[in-house]
């Protein structure tokens, strides 16, 4: 078998070698050489069904393929999220098409119903007469149940506790191992439902059935990406990010996910390997950002209506960092021993114990996003303000603590210069929205307030010596997270300081075009093992630098890093820097929503630019 990134003798492929599906439920992750390794259902937070990308052997895994040797390659339909595994045999070729139903009309419900088909797998001979072969081995529960299988001619009927899963073929499919040969111009077809007892009574499933729900598929995800307004030179990459976006939104309740996967590792064998299947309020609100600045505000909307149930202001003295997709905010973190880990990168945890951390950066992240939310012309209703009043509150009463901030450090909690930030924000856009809309507010208290973190930042945070806002107050350790005074106006774009922070991350944090959250010889973490550098932080260096004016860095910059995706386009947490690797969870929202951001402002300087310039003439 030869394919552009081949299995190696461990049994794992390159994280670079997935492309992802999904229905803004879950999402299935589809290998170069058509195995899909990772899906979780019903929802992507639920317990794994197929999860070979976590350990080889015990995983799970479904797999549709030519027999022998083939060379292959993914690609999306133009503007989708439906995949194409294109084989190419010594007799043919075979396009595998993967997709996660989805329209109008099914995103506005609740729930699927059980007749309708969570994946679909199109597989089309367009060239000579090929020998397929598909593997379908479920390891429910993240492999902790035994699949009970029933074979019938066309029908696979899977039980495991309380899953239950049918596979509805066109073909005969003999056993969970199944040949099929398919010459030029022909087609198989199969579906995945989930939740059906029995014997299926989908005997009814055909090719014309799987076409007509990739025809509704591919015209909702057209006419969705039309509305996005981006109209500058970097399209393709700024488009693929809104439909990774979009797809980690779970659409039963308007909730954003960080990233649909869990414990990629962030070093390839070492402990650094988390839960990320869940919303964060932080990673949320950098998400709405990237979406208000495409012009997608329904799903700003959604999230506010999310927002507004999880009653934040009755939760103090302290908010929450994430919650579930059923809008829980006490998730336990806990390692699945059995499980071997990607690349033996242990251990494998579900849960995230950062939940129950001190992260005052949330405050800011989310009162910038509701701030913005109001800038376009959306109404903050007296419910939503009781919730947005309560976190200026608590920014205002715990501004001063020490916490663990934006990177979740495991060690003691610090005075970090970029929670003080954010808490500022947080003040800052709550008066802001109170009196542009008129709501209840103590202005002397909340101004004096304002004042008093901003002084204390430019006194205590800023090192002469470094030329640079540091970490922590009265440190001396760089941190990347301050790339975002720019992004949030707490300076001038052009303040000395700010250009010489700027500059420091960059000759100290930076390798290339990639740059390091911080150097964590430099740094108490409270974790072992090394870590990639950041593409989020490396994006908001190119970000930074066009807010500086260094327009030519900042599209250079920005222009090197899009080289680091995976050939359709998507990007994980972190990258090695000496081999390009993607590491950690994958894709990754933080990632997509800073690519967005950088490449807005990069035009937004471009044209600022062009404009001097036509004044001056």
């Amino acid at each position: 078998m030869t394919v552009a990134f081949g299995r190696g003798a461990d049994g794992y492929l390159p994280i670079a070698a997935y492309g992802i599906i999904g229905d803004c439920r879950s999402a299935a992750h589809v290998g170069v050489d058509g195995s899909i390794d990772w899906l979780c259902l019903p929802r992507f937070d639920d317990a794994s069904v197929f999860g070979r990308i976590l350990d080889a052997d015990k995983g799970g895994y479904w797999q549709i393929s030519p027999v022998g040797e083939y060379r292959s390659h993914q690609r999306y339909r133009d503007l989708t999220n439906i995949l194409d595994t294109v084989f190419t045999t010594d007799s043919g070729v075979v396009v595998v098409t993967d997709f996660m139903p989805v329209d109008e009309h099914d995103l506005r419900r609740r729930a699927r119903v059980h007749e309708e088909p969570r994946l679909i797998r199109l597989v089309e001979c367009v060239a000579g007469e090929v020998a397929m072969q598909q593997r379908f081995h479920p390891a429910p529960d993240f492999g902790r149940s035994e699949p009970q299988i029933a074979i019938h001619e066309r029908h696979l009927l899977v039980t495991a506790g309380a899953m239950n899963l049918s596979l509805s073929a066109s073909v005969v499919v003999p056993g969970v191992d199944a040949a099929f040969t398919l010459h030029t111009g022909e087609t198989a077809a199969f579906g995945l439902c989930v939740g059906r007892a029995g014997r299926s009574e989908y005997a009814r499933w055909s090719v014309e059935m799987a076409r007509g729900f990739l025809r509704t598929s591919q015209q909702y995800w057209w006419r969705w990406i039309q509305q996005v307004s981006y109209d500058g030179p970097y399209r393709q990459p700024v488009w693929r990010s809104a439909l990774v976006l979009k797809l980690l939104t779970y659409s039963p309740t308007g909730a954003i996910l960080a990233a649909p996967t869990t414990s990629l590792p962030e070093s390839i064998g070492g402990p650094r390997n988390w839960d990320y299947r869940f919303t964060w309020l932080r990673d949320a609100a950098f998400t709405l950002y990237a979406f208000f600045q495409l012009g997608l505000q329904s799903e700003a909307e959604g999230f506010f209506r999310w927002l507004t149930h999880r009653h934040l202001a009755e939760r103090s003295p302290q908010l929450p960092n994430l919650f579930d997709l059923g809008g829980r905010a006490h998730i336990d973190e806990i390692e699945l021993e059995h499980l071997d880990g990607y690349r033996h990168s242990r251990p494998v945890r579900v849960g995230n114990g950062a939940a129950y951390q001190l992260q005052l950066d949330v405050y800011g992240e989310l009162m910038d996003s509701a701030y913005l939310y109001a800038r376009f012309n959306h109404d903050i209703s007296g419910e939503l303000w009781k919730e947005l009043h309560g976190v200026v509150e608590l920014a205002i009463e715990r501004w001063q603590e020490r916490d663990s901030s934006i990177w979740e450090v495991r060690s003691e909690p610090q005075h970090f210069t970029y929670s003080k930030l954010m808490c500022w924000v947080a003040v800052d856009r709550g008066l802001r929205i109170a009196e542009r809309f008129n709501h209840p507010h103590d202005s002397a208290r909340w101004k004096a307030a304002r004042r008093a973190i901003h002084r204390r930042i430019t006194s205590e945070a800023y090192s002469e010596d470094l030329g640079a806002f540091t970490q922590v107050l009265g440190g001396d350790a760089l941190d990347s997270s301050l790339l975002r005074m720019s992004q949030v106006r707490f300076l001038r774009d052009r303040d000395p300081r700010i250009i010489s922070t700027i500059r420091a991350i960059e000759q100290h944090l930076g390798e290339g075009p990639l740059v390091c959250r911080y150097r964590q010889e430099e740094t108490d973490d409270g974790l072992e093992g090394p870590e990639g550098a950041f593409f989020m932080t490396s994006f908001w260096l190119a970000d930074a630098l066009a807010h500086a004016g260094d327009l030519e860095a900042a599209e250079r910059r920005f222009e090197r890093l899009l080289t680091f995706a995976s050939p359709v386009g998507l990007f994980s947490e972190e990258v090695d820097p000496r081999s390009a690797d993607l590491l950690g969870n994958y894709p990754q929202a933080f990632t997509h929503l800073a690519l967005v951001g950088a490449a807005v402002n990069i035009e937004r300087a471009r044209h600022r630019k062009i404009g001097a310039r036509g004044l001056h003439r």
